[in-house]
């Protein structure tokens, strides 16, 4: 299970990165960089340590993330085989819970900006997809996180990052087949709902993890 620890790591690079024209140009390690320091403005700014503001500062991550992140290729990967099989209509409404569900579960949790410093340690381009490797140093903590992309229309798009070993897209996969195994696209969507609406209800005192199996 991914924690709070393990996530920040995402979203402190990518989580409000913003594509442009000449990100048709740019290579997977420039793609990242060039995020992270937008990212750190974000978390930088006052609104994301003041409650009546914080939702607003949320809502500005996710707007913009959306122009860098391939939600729907995350989700995708993260349901697997069972996706070629859905009506793109459900297809859209997984992917937007599941939006919500990483939105309240990681972004409304993630601390101010603490001066982490962060290195790109190396790229690995395969056809379509590419790897980047990088370090995100914490005080006297390292983090190394890899960052998987794929080219999408010209541009490289961020569909999941590995941090301490535990990719994003297997760790929900996991969760995801245990509801598929015997269960349809639509008890998958009803259980990714009622976990939102349980982390609303908790607000900010609930806990870090997302499970979306049964039981």
């Amino acid at each position: 299970m991914l924690n709070k620890k393990t996530f920040a790591a995402f979203v402190l690079i990518c989580a409000c990165l913003v594509g442009s024209a000449a990100a048709a140009g740019q290579t997977p390690t420039e793609r990242v960089k060039e995020g992270a320091d937008k990212i750190i403005k974000i978390l930088s700014e006052p609104a994301i340590g003041d409650t009546a503001q914080h939702d607003a500062a949320i809502k500005e991550l996710r707007t913009v993330a959306e122009q860098y992140i391939d939600f729907r290729l995350t989700t995708m990967y993260a349901v697997g085989k069972p996706w070629l099989k859905m009506s793109k209509d459900l297809q859209d409404r997984i992917t937007e819970a599941f939006i919500q569900l990483m939105e309240r579960t990681y972004l409304k949790r993630i601390p101010a900006y603490n001066g982490q410093g962060v290195q790109y340690l190396k790229e690995e381009i395969d056809g379509k997809k590419a790897k980047v490797v990088s370090e995100i140093n914490d005080k006297d903590k390292k983090l190394v996180v890899e960052f998987r992309l794929r080219m999408v229309q010209e541009v490289w798009m961020i569909y999941d990052v590995v941090a301490e070993g535990v990719s994003l897209v297997a760790n929900y996969r996991s969760q995801f087949s245990q509801v598929l195994a015997d269960g349809t696209g639509e008890e998958l969507l009803d259980l990714i709902q009622k976990r939102i609406k349980q982390l609303d209800e908790q607000g900010d005192g609930g806990d870090d993890n997302a499970t979306c199996s049964k039981g």
